[in-house]
């Protein structure tokens, strides 16, 4: 698209209302507004205009006014209008220094019926090469104002987590329409997991796009997208429409989410329970010492594991690691005996729920140090002072994926 068609048409400007839909509620809570332009009675988006680095900034300026002037002056017809979330280019608020502007302009919406906690910017951080406290005293400036801010264009990929945190955004909007056949899903899994963790910490709503499928739209929901928003839901649309509209999909999609989720941990606790029963049927009347007894419990539950060795409650290991070799044998590994594994976030926590509530538990996932492999692992207090650790073969967790 020829930037000069833009801004020689830019009466034919106008905004379009992507609904972006809350999973606590399955209603519409806002919508983004998103640019279009009607050329020749065509309607072309304005991504590709406002996306091209060759585009003047000014250009996109006087575009950027304009849609947001049509969208507060339809928003402002509705006495309770819902959120707009406006796309910012940081870019050219820098190169312009035309932040004073923005909020002058807005400032002035607010006599009009704009409704100031309705209204969240969205910086485009995909391309923003600038300085970063620059964008920090931009967002501050914003929140102090009373306005919500969003980091958009968060891909998967992206590390900067250290950045965000500086910048302190009420949102981090996170773009799933990267998610494609032949992505490493276990990567991308690890990457969501530690974006939702990173939202919680800092107090952000996770906010996903992109959503095209109901892959998608279930990955979202799975990594704690409060705001999900895609053409799978709903397409950009002229004009704010009823909940009801696209609440259907979702309530019927989450349920389903959430039923699959019931017999995934139904399984689980079963499991758990069974491998409780188990060690107490290994452990019951012997007088073991605790390496025989780690010997005795792997090869007792070789169908599951493939390495197996018990901690004292301070997180000292006091047996070696008895581990099943290719050939299904078992081997004792002795290069363990005394390392303390205390220093792992989630040991003593562990260590103490099972001292006090006598039962066996299954740790998250994580990638085992040693083979890289994907893995969980089962612990059981064998007496008041001993724990079993039994690490679960991948190849029975890849057989049991109610278990992944």
């Amino acid at each position: 698209m020829d930037p000069l068609d833009v801004i020689e048409n830019i009466s034919r400007v106008f905004p379009q209302y992507q609904p972006i839909m809350n999973s606590e509620e399955y209603k519409i809570i806002g919508y983004e507004v998103v640019g279009r332009i009607d050329l020749n009675g065509e309607v072309h988006s304005l991504a590709p205009f406002f996306l091209d680095p060759t585009v003047p900034v000014d250009y996109k300026w006087e575009v950027d006014k304009e849609i947001h002037r049509k969208a507060v002056k339809y928003a402002c017809t509705y006495s309770n209008h819902p959120r707009l979330f406006f796309n910012i280019d940081p870019d050219t608020l820098v190169h312009l220094d035309c932040l004073e502007e923005l909020m002058e302009s807005f400032e002035r919406y607010q006599q009009e019926g704009l409704l100031r906690d309705r209204v969240v910017f969205e910086f485009r951080m995909n391309d923003y090469a600038g300085n970063i406290n620059d964008l920090s005293h931009m967002l501050l400036y914003m929140k102090a104002s009373g306005y919500h801010v969003s980091l958009d264009d968060i891909r998967t990929n992206d590390t900067n987590l250290d950045h965000f945190s500086k910048l302190e955004p009420n949102v981090i909007k996170v773009d799933l329409s990267d998610l494609k056949e032949g992505t490493n899903h276990s990567t991308y899994k690890d990457i969501l997991n530690g974006l939702a963790t990173f939202a919680r910490k800092i107090g952000a709503t996770l906010h996903f796009k992109g959503i095209e499928n109901s892959h998608h739209l279930h990955t979202g929901w799975k990594h704690g997208g409060r705001y999900l928003q895609g053409e799978y839901l709903s397409e950009a649309v002229d004009g704010f429409i009823a909940s009801k509209e696209v609440r259907a999909i979702l309530v019927k999609e989450i349920h389903s989410f959430i039923e699959m989720a019931h017999r995934k941990l139904e399984k689980q606790i079963t499991f758990i329970q069974s491998m409780d029963q188990n060690i107490n049927i290994i452990i019951r009347g012997r007088q073991l010492t605790t390496e025989t007894l780690a010997e005795v419990i792997s090869k007792e539950t070789e169908n599951v594991s493939f390495r197996v060795y018990i901690c004292d409650m301070y997180g000292y290991q006091k047996t070696p690691n008895w581990v099943k070799t290719n050939e299904k044998k078992w081997i004792s590994d002795e290069v363990a005996i005394g390392k303390n594994w205390s220093w792992r976030t989630y040991f003593l926590a562990q260590i103490m729920q099972m001292k006090y509530r006598k039962i066996g538990m299954l740790s998250d996932k994580y990638r085992d140090i040693e083979t890289n492999d994907v893995i969980r692992t089962y612990s059981y207090p064998v007496d008041d002072e001993h724990y079993v650790f039994i690490d679960l073969d991948p190849s029975y967790l890849f057989e049991n994926d109610w278990l992944l």
